[in-house]
């Protein structure tokens, strides 16, 4: 899956980046509203599927004057849906957080393209972990037992790095790119930053 288009998981036409558009919200939105969201799509393909998902209901359609906007339609029996596909980005961090508990981590992310909304279908999940000063042999089995159910839960191949907090390194280019762009998802979100500061002295 690629977590900043959650649609794509089930289709790849234009309805599902429309979707994802008004599922997320606050009013009703113009055609050329929507179009700014979804640039990779043409005007004239956001506004038939508009049309389109208007005939079967999920999206409700308003005009005012020579304006027409759209809305998704919260009493439709797929709204619901709707807003889960959606909301799969959080839901996989969420699933990620819980799973890190218990476990002897000073910190942990997602990073690379996950987190920085630039995946593609094939793209690997990187996750990667501190694990407390001399616990790593612990660690590493649920580690892994729980990147094995992110596939699972993604269809990506997962990529995790385990550190010891001891082997953190300031100049490790990877671990600059974790504090740069990482997702927590395991301990104090800023812990690597300032490990990484201060070693850096």
């Amino acid at each position: 899956m690629q977590l900043q288009r959650p649609f794509a998981s089930v289709t790849t036409a234009v309805d599902g980046d429309v979707l994802m558009v008004l599922s997320r919200a606050a009013g009703p939105m113009t055609i050329a509203d929507i179009s700014r969201l979804v640039p990779d799509r043409s005007y004239a393909g956001v506004r038939n599927s508009a049309d389109r998902l208007t005939e079967q209901g999920i999206v409700n359609g308003f005009r005012t004057g020579r304006t027409k906007a759209f809305a998704l339609n919260p009493d439709h029996l797929a709204a619901s849906a709707v807003r889960a596909l959606a909301d799969m980005r959080r839901e996989l961090l969420e699933r990620l957080t819980v799973g890190c508990d218990g476990l002897p981590l000073r910190y942990g992310a997602v990073f690379g393209s996950g987190a920085r909304g630039e995946m593609r279908p094939d793209s690997d999940l990187d996750l990667c972990f501190v694990v407390i000063a001399g616990r790593r042999p612990e660690a590493e089995d649920a580690v892994h037992a729980l990147c094995e159910r992110a596939q699972r839960w993604t269809g990506n191949v997962v990529r995790p790095v385990v550190f010891d907090e001891s082997e953190i390194d300031a100049a490790d280019p990877l671990l600059a790119s974790v504090a740069r762009d990482g997702v927590p998802i395991a301990g104090d979100g800023r812990w690597l930053s300032r490990k990484l500061r201060t070693l850096a002295g």
